[in-house]
């Protein structure tokens, strides 16, 4: 039976794709600067500072990181209530929720990105606790960030975690085969339909009814 339930954010519980894209496209025509749309897989993988450093080396960026990272920041955080939840996501966390089932958000991304956006959208209160970017040293899809927050939950709780009794939500590859490596069961909630399935996840899902169903079946929780 399910008891712990680890959720990556950024286009797992919204659609912010269009939105993380947008925040630098918008900040750097205020100071100038162009961004090729051929760039936008490569910033959907990387974080803030990643991109930073691929602006500096590739169209000269000048700003010093803190600084543009508060700009972009800014500019989503006024934003962020356009984006939508990806469907089901509300419905999966009220039945984690009914059923008792602990939750967490474990991400790449920078806290200062993730947090108001949980507010924002009012879930952050789902959750025990936030595993950003500043919690560990590596990234998906080494397992660390999954390894750590499951430490951290144990930690929380004061129980001995097994990873079976444990559900990763991811929509990236890279974060599906970073809980696959940490033992833990995972979701692969796909964002584009046509995209392939991982082959580390145990079950690869586009629509809602296929999200909701995995949710019931790998969980063991009864759908009421």
């Amino acid at each position: 039976m399910l008891r712990f339930a680890f959720w990556d954010c950024d286009n797992t519980l919204v659609e912010n794709a269009a939105l993380h894209w947008k925040k630098h496209e918008v900040t750097l025509q205020n100071h100038g600067y162009h961004l090729p749309p051929d760039v936008k897989r490569t910033f959907y993988h990387n974080n803030g500072h990643q991109n930073w450093q691929w602006m500096v080396d590739h169209i000269g960026l000048d700003i010093p990181c803190e600084t543009y990272l508060k700009e972009v920041d800014a500019w989503y955080h006024a934003n962020v209530h356009q984006v939508p939840f990806r469907g089901g996501v509300l419905w999966a966390l009220n039945h984690f929720k009914k059923h008792h089932v602990k939750q967490c958000v474990v991400t790449n991304a920078r806290r200062a990105s993730v947090q108001p956006m949980l507010e924002v959208k009012e879930i952050s209160s789902y959750f025990e606790f936030l595993w950003s970017q500043e919690n560990y040293t590596a990234r998906k899809p080494d397992p660390m960030p999954y390894r750590s927050a499951l430490e951290n939950m144990e930690r929380l709780t004061g129980q001995n975690i097994n990873a079976a009794d444990c559900l990763a939500i991811e929509d990236d590859p890279l974060g599906v085969t970073a809980a696959h490596l940490a033992g833990i069961p995972v979701i692969q909630r796909r964002y584009e339909r046509d995209e392939p399935p991982s082959p580390d996840a145990d079950i690869s899902v586009f629509d809602e009814d296929e999200f909701r169903t995995a949710i019931v079946d790998m969980s063991g929780l009864p759908n009421r």
